[in-house]
């Protein structure tokens, strides 16, 4: 990120500026201080003059699991975010994704998740990241509303996150959901429609396989708190030691039974460049 520029740039698209990200056509969206009329009945919600050169080969590789995303037990709903929501993939991109879990069900689904992308060889790792799918982010059904970890000042990039977010898979079909959830969005980005809109040509698998109904029924109310206990014991030692390694990066991080965060956090290096860039 260069502060060169920073001065000259519109305050309304201020993020996409500082993340490098492509501005969006359909802009009124997405404005969060500058109030105007949304248009009426857009043909496409949220587009572009260009679509990314790679996003073709990213969609063609995400649409070729679309088993396994139905076959994820405890898995609620996925969701596609950051550098390909935004349409700005480059060459070594990987594939982030927003997992919602079924409640008291956060580990397992972690745990199952994460084994299945590892045995297909698509699960990011600190070596190999193109095209890899990178599972951080997970949090409870009953804890969609993410405001609670919002920084106490602007946090305008987990708003923009949040507002990005396209769904992937879906166990019962409800593209709106998740967003009236965030309604407080609206305090950033007053005319976020409130619903799914940005439009990055995936497609939204819905439904569940017979595996994942089976392993649910086996695995669920009978032994549910045993296992989520387990999982929570073995994996302490291995998490705490992760986080004395990576710190200050791991500061954010996020362990409950309601929500696991993982990834690195640059919301208050965003937050400075925001408060910088909007200065009088």
């Amino acid at each position: 990120m260069k502060l060169y520029w920073i001065e000259k740039i519109e305050k309304e698209l201020i993020f996409y500026k500082i993340m490098d990200y492509p501005i969006p056509k359909d802009k009124e969206l997405f404005y969060f201080e500058k109030k105007i009329e949304q248009k009426k009945n857009p043909s496409n919600w949220f587009s572009r003059d260009e679509k990314n050169k790679y996003m073709d080969t990213y969609i063609k590789r995400i649409n070729k699991f679309w088993s396994l995303y139905k076959s994820l037990p405890f898995v609620k709903e996925i969701f596609l975010c950051n550098s390909i929501s935004f349409n700005s993939l480059k060459r070594d991109s990987d594939i982030d994704l927003f997992i919602v879990t079924k409640s008291n069900s956060i580990r397992r689904a972690r745990f199952f998740s994460a084994l299945f992308f590892k045995i297909l060889g698509i699960k990011r790792s600190m070596k190999s990241k193109k095209q890899k799918f990178c599972l951080s982010f997970y949090v409870t059904e009953d804890y969609r509303n993410l405001y609670p970890i919002m920084l106490e000042k602007t946090d305008i990039y987990l708003a923009y996150r949040l507002a990005h977010l396209v769904p992937l898979y879906q166990e019962e079909v409800n593209n709106d959901f998740f967003y009236q959830k965030n309604k407080r969005l609206e305090t950033l980005i007053p005319n976020h429609p409130q619903k799914y809109s940005i439009n990055i040509w995936n497609t939204l698998f819905t439904w569940n396989t017979k595996f994942k109904k089976i392993t649910e029924f086996l695995l669920g109310w009978i032994f549910w708190n045993i296992i989520e206990f387990l999982i929570k014991i073995i994996r302490k030692p291995i998490l705490s030691r992760k986080i004395n390694q990576l710190w200050p990066k791991w500061k954010h991080i996020v362990i409950s039974d309601k929500m696991l965060k993982f990834h690195d956090d640059i919301r208050e290096e965003i937050h400075l460049l925001y408060k910088l860039s909007t200065r009088n």
